[in-house]
């Protein structure tokens, strides 16, 4: 009896074991195909919109002169730069003793305060310079510095001029030259060399930004032949921008519809304006010409300008790429859909076969409409195949299916299951599409799978 009780708790006890390790290898197993299995991702639909645009940076060609002076001499100007002179109005005078510098520099040791307008041009540069600045950028720090040294030589200019009748009456009529305009024009003092450009003339080394806008203002003596300032003649003025085959070939397409301007965004400052385009080809290199009638003194001392052409804007619901389906779907006129005998829907089509007897007969398909395009419809089915005829009984015609399309949608699943929904992309990246917001199902807001090739239809997620 001891031994069979013993028998049956050993038999007991390997039974618990058992059932112990069945149970641990289904939960390890379990947990291994978790692991293993790539997790669902859902992502909220959101507006957003897609600009289409060229990004460059183009080469400025004006109507400018540089001018240069006649005598060995020092230059004092009478104008501030960038500013506007009339022909035959005083630019600078130039003085050829020596003289009228000694006295200008007596002049400025006696001083000591500059005035409200010099003040208020330095702190406008200063802010400027705390707005812009950046680490990645500390060449700023250098040219707020500039900037300030040519207000400063501005206003030693200023008062020279505001002494013209003490500077006659100590030293007479004839101590120094007044140099006019020959033409009217906008007046800068910074030059790189590169004001004979033309249309004609430029070339692809041209764009290699390798010269630099100098300034022609100094307080040593200058020699007879010396450029002294430049003069800005027109208003019109134009930027050319290079451009590769791709880019070519979508400003010529726009160019075929009939369309002549192109928003043009200048990243200096983020100026917007619109622009005549017109697309060049030269010695096998591709350009954008783009043509300004206005602006020009905003730019005056740029050569080159870095620009984006907004070539369209496209607004609308963004999705990821990823959350991209395809369905295949038949077109059929809307007329062959059918109600069935037990359904209000017209969810069905009539089949046309033919029985061993060689009569024609009806059979009726439940199908799913996905989709409807005008007087057709797309519709799926698997009991459906390229080549099936079906019948319109009302109008005695048939149809024959044609090879299925892809339908593009997604897996929408606010109703706790994948549900499929169409969509029309307007615009796709690698990584996001925007979709149209009047033409697809989904709507704003809407939760779709991100990953939609870990799922399939009308699979219950939750």
């Amino acid at each position: 009896m001891a031994k069979k009780r013993e028998r049956k708790r050993l038999s007991v006890i390997n039974m618990g074991t058992l059932v112990f390790l069945v149970i641990i290898i289904y939960l390890t197993a379990y947990v291994i195909q978790y692991l293993g299995k790539e997790k669902l991702a859902i992502y909220e639909v959101s507006a957003s919109n897609m600009s289409e645009e060229i990004r460059g940076t183009g080469l400025i060609l004006r109507q400018e002169s540089l001018m240069t002076t006649g005598e060995t001499g020092y230059v004092n100007y009478y104008v501030k730069d960038g500013s506007r002179v009339k022909k035959d109005g005083i630019v600078y005078t130039l003085d050829t003793t020596g003289k009228l510098q000694s006295w200008l520099n007596e002049l400025l040791e006696k001083k000591t305060a500059i005035g409200t307008e010099e003040k208020k041009q330095i702190y406008e540069d200063l802010n400027t310079f705390t707005d812009s600045f950046t680490d990645n950028n500390f060449s700023a720090v250098y040219e707020a510095k500039s900037e300030i040294d040519h207000d400063l030589m501005s206003y030693t200019d200023t008062i020279l001029a505001d002494n013209k009748d003490k500077l006659e009456e100590k030293y007479g009529n004839g101590s120094y030259v007044e140099v006019k305009a020959e033409q009217s024009g906008l007046v800068t003092f910074f030059s790189d060399g590169m004001e004979s450009l033309t249309e004609a003339s430029f070339t692809e080394e041209d764009f290699s930004q390798e010269s630099r806008m100098e300034d022609l203002r100094s307080r040593e003596e200058k020699k007879a032949g010396s450029p002294v300032y430049r003069i800005v003649t027109g208003q019109n003025w134009e930027l050319i921008l290079p451009v590769n085959a791709d880019e070519y070939d979508r400003m010529k397409n726009l160019e075929k519809k009939g369309v002549r301007t192109v928003q043009v965004t200048f990243r200096k400052d983020d100026f917007e304006t619109e622009a005549p385009f017109e697309c060049q080809k030269k010695e096998g290199k591709c350009y954008v010409k783009l043509s300004f009638d206005d602006y020009v003194q905003r730019y005056i001392n740029q050569r080159y300008l870095s620009v984006r052409l907004k070539l369209s804007e496209i607004t609308g619901l963004q999705i990821p790429s990823s959350s991209l389906v395809g369905k295949d779907v038949y077109k059929i006129p809307a007329s062959y859909l059918t109600r069935g005998s037990n359904n209000s829907g017209d969810n069905q089509v009539n089949v046309v076969s033919t029985n061993k007897d060689g009569e024609e007969i009806l059979t009726q398909v439940t199908v799913t409409k996905c989709r409807t395009e005008g007087q057709n419809v797309l519709i799926t089915a698997d009991e459906l195949k390229p080549g099936d005829k079906i019948s319109d009984v009302e109008q005695a015609k048939t149809y024959t299916l044609k090879e299925q399309s892809v339908l593009q949608g997604v897996y929408v699943v606010n109703r706790g299951y994948a549900e499929f929904k169409p969509v029309t992309i307007l615009k796709r990246t690698e990584d996001y599409c925007i979709i149209s917001s009047e033409d697809s199902d989904v709507e704003l807001y809407d939760r779709v799978i991100l990953n939609s090739d870990t799922i399939r239809e009308g699979q219950v997620i939750y």
